[in-house]
């Protein structure tokens, strides 16, 4: 019974199980064959060929599979974003440090050379020489800020440049993957036993090749069709299931040359925005390198730039010249422009410019403007709200992690009008009521600035070495106060005092005197006189010998003017001088003990040709914590040379902590690499034991088939 039972098993007749054998063989010949042609060919997967067996005898069906980890492909391409990404950050970012790094380029040895020459010119104001000389390293610092910054703006156009053809490659890649899912599904429904190699093989290259782009998920559609579904590490589908894909495209916001990206679908009018700094692969190499170093480097150098020549003509103007002239501007700053938001319903503009006076107040970071209420009148007034954002578009925040913004109410809408507002800048809405509720307009005092600050200054003379006001003790001084410093906080000239910041100085070389002073016709005239009246007690007069206030019970002899102002007595501080800004613009402090009738008398520094003081404060501006530290103003102030340290170091850490983890990526993608060719690449050893092990095996079988025609012709001679 049981021989009878195997017999009805296996029932297939020699020749057949010799046939299949040879077939079999040369089968796995073929697929060792290409395994062994296809060794150097890049992104080749080897290729196995298993069969089962049949309950008849034989060789049954045969399977043709690559062989794949998945586990290790996705690690490879993990591996792969990776270090595309730091690679592109890191290369990128080196270059800028090499560049700020190099003595030939330092910004910081061309100030200190400018504060040097500014030093020399004090130690002898009346030297033509000195003061040309500092006209001189004036341009030079100018023009040296001016070539680091078109470099800076020379690589965002690079940038922009290299993002619009890695966005392109990056399409291709996704229609090829698309295209190739197609191609895979109907090759894969004809051949169920047979794995379409080359086409899964030319797909997996291309995955691979967008993982250096992006960082990218994939997964199988779950149908045993090949098909492979892709999409961003964030979420957003590449290629999907059926076929449609989405593709990326260059988008800008209102400044032009800071590129966003969108993804917009083939199959739905669906467009996305992608937040660049998750992308990761190469593309998001660039986004970081943009948003973390270039951008935030020419925003920097920007507010060095303005910073220091504000400073600079802010005391320059504080003194006196050798033509015994208030001082003036040494550079000019450029205005800027606000950019509208493509939603813009209106083609108003809105212009700013650096408020006079205000270097310690400005940042680096960029102002949104909203327009929120519009309000007619002559003339029109405006509702708005000005916001700080950094260079990636986030909003600046305060130490409290809150957003910085200011709502400004009934806003003077009209040409030559300018309000201050936060950062120290100033804007002007030209426009009267042209403006829409919803407006916005970006702006950005510092990018783009740096280049165009110019030298105004032309005559030698004009640098103001002196200052303005001289404070000569009385020669009948019993007591030993001495004076000990001078301020001149504002030289603003308005004699109708229209403008809130008018100071004591006229236009005729001297301060007012009574009846030319805000307090008009009948008043005092600008503070000219202090006069002691006991040891902690004084008089401020004018230059009539009116009492202007009486200062008592003081044991402080220091800012005078500004005691006088907040404590003085009988009578008060006039009202119109607190209802300016700054008046008269100066101040005096003493040192030492006075006695009654000591006075001290303060004049316009006539012939004062020798005073060095505002040119010793000029040079000293170096030293002076002058800069804002970080964008919400909220950190404290640095000086200039410190600030350039600052970028100097942020650029170079970047660029070293870029490097190291370059270094730890082309490990990491170099063991993932390793691992994956152990299992999907081609050994030549093992394809060619194989070779031999099938060689054999296929010569068995056509002996096995030799046997089998032996047979059969013994069999039929003895028939015959």
């Amino acid at each position: 019974m049981i021989t009878s039972a195997n017999n009805n098993i296996r029932n297939a007749d020699l020749f057949s199980i010799a046939t299949s054998g040879v077939n079999a063989s040369s089968r796995l010949l073929n697929t060792t064959a290409n395994n062994i042609a296809n060794v150097n060919t890049e992104g080749f997967v080897r290729e196995r060929t298993t069969f089962e067996s049949q309950l008849t005898g034989g060789v049954g069906r045969s399977t043709t599979e690559r062989v794949l980890n998945i586990f290790a492909q996705n690690q490879l391409r993990r591996d792969t974003t990776l270090q595309s990404e730091f690679e592109n950050y890191y290369n990128k970012t080196s270059v800028l440090d090499n560049v700020f790094a190099s003595e030939a380029n330092s910004i910081s040895a061309s100030m200190s050379r400018f504060f040097a020459s500014l030093q020399t010119a004090a130690d002898d104001p009346t030297s033509i020489s000195g003061r040309q000389a500092v006209l001189g390293e004036a341009k030079s610092l100018v023009g040296q800020i001016s070539t680091i910054s078109g470099f800076l703006r020379g690589k965002e156009e690079e940038l922009n440049i290299e993002v619009n053809a890695n966005i392109n490659r990056l399409n291709s890649i996704v229609r090829s993957i698309a295209d190739l899912n197609g191609a895979i599904r109907t090759n894969q429904a004809n051949n169920r036993f047979d794995e379409p190699g080359a086409l899964k093989n030319q797909r997996d290259n291309a995955i691979l090749e967008l993982a250096s782009l992006v960082s990218i998920e994939t997964r199988d559609s779950g149908k045993n069709d090949g098909v492979v579904m892709v999409s961003l590490k964030s979420g957003e589908s590449l290629v999907l299931e059926n076929g449609s894909f989405s593709v990326f495209e260059v988008n800008n916001d209102a400044d032009l040359n800071y590129k966003s990206l969108q993804l917009t679908s083939n199959g739905k009018p669906t467009t996305l925005n992608i937040n660049e700094s998750g992308l990761g692969g190469a593309i998001g190499g660039l986004f970081r390198y943009r948003d973390e170093v270039l951008e935030t480097s020419r925003r920097e150098l920007g507010q060095i730039a303005i910073s220091l020549t504000e400073a600079l003509n802010t005391q320059n103007r504080q003194g006196m010249d050798l033509d015994q002239q208030l001082g003036g501007d040494i550079f000019s700053l450029p205005e800027f422009v606000g950019l509208s938001y493509p939603d813009n319903t209106t083609f108003s503009s809105v212009s700013g410019r650096i408020t006079k006076g205000a270097a310690s107040e400005i940042t680096s970071a960029d102002y949104e403007v909203t327009i929120n209420t519009v309000t007619g009148g002559v003339p029109p007034t405006l509702d708005i709200t000005v916001a700080a954002l950094n260079a990636d578009g986030t909003p600046v925040t305060d130490i409290d992690g809150i957003a910085i913004t200011q709502n400004y109410p009934a806003v003077d809408a009209e040409s030559g009008t300018f309000t201050s507002v936060i950062g120290g800048i100033e804007l002007e809405f030209a426009s009267g009521s042209g403006y829409t509720a919803g407006d916005q307009f970006l702006l950005q005092p510092t990018k783009n600035t740096a280049d165009r600050i110019e030298i105004v200054m032309t005559r030698p003379e004009d640098l103001a070495l002196a200052l303005p006001m001289r404070v000569d003790a009385s020669l009948n001084n019993l007591g030993d106060a001495k004076l000990v410093s001078t301020i001149v906080s504002n030289t603003f000239i308005d004699n109708t005092f229209g403008n809130s910041g008018a100071s004591a100085f006229d236009d005729a070389g001297g301060i007012h005197d009574p009846g030319s002073s805000p307090t008009g016709v009948g008043g005092v005239g600008a503070p000219a006189q202090i006069l002691f009246t006991a040891i902690d007690e004084y008089q401020v007069l004018d230059s009539a010998g009116t009492i202007i206030t009486v200062v008592s019970g003081t044991t402080d002899l220091s800012n005078l003017l500004a005691q006088a102002e907040s404590v003085g007595a009988g009578p008060v501080w006039p009202a119109a001088f607190s209802a300016l800004d700054d008046y008269p613009g100066f101040d005096l402090s003493l040192q030492g003990v006075p006695k009654a009738g000591d006075s001290f008398t303060i004049t316009y520094n006539t012939d004062g040709l020798n005073d060095n003081r505002n040119g010793l404060v000029l040079a000293d501006l170096q030293n002076q914590d002058l800069m804002q530290v970080n964008n919400s103003g909220s950190g404290g102030l640095v000086s200039f040379h410190e600030a350039y340290a600052n970028v100097i170091s942020d650029i170079g850490q970047k660029s070293a902590s870029a490097n190291i983890a370059l270094q730890a990526a082309d490990a990491l993608k170099s063991q993932s690499s390793d691992w994956f060719q152990s299992v999907s690449g081609v050994s030549l050893d093992e394809e060619a034991a194989n070779l031999i092990r099938f060689q054999q095996s296929y010569a068995a079988a056509a002996r096995l088939l030799s046997t089998a025609q032996t047979l059969f012709d013994t069999i039929l001679a003895v028939a015959r």
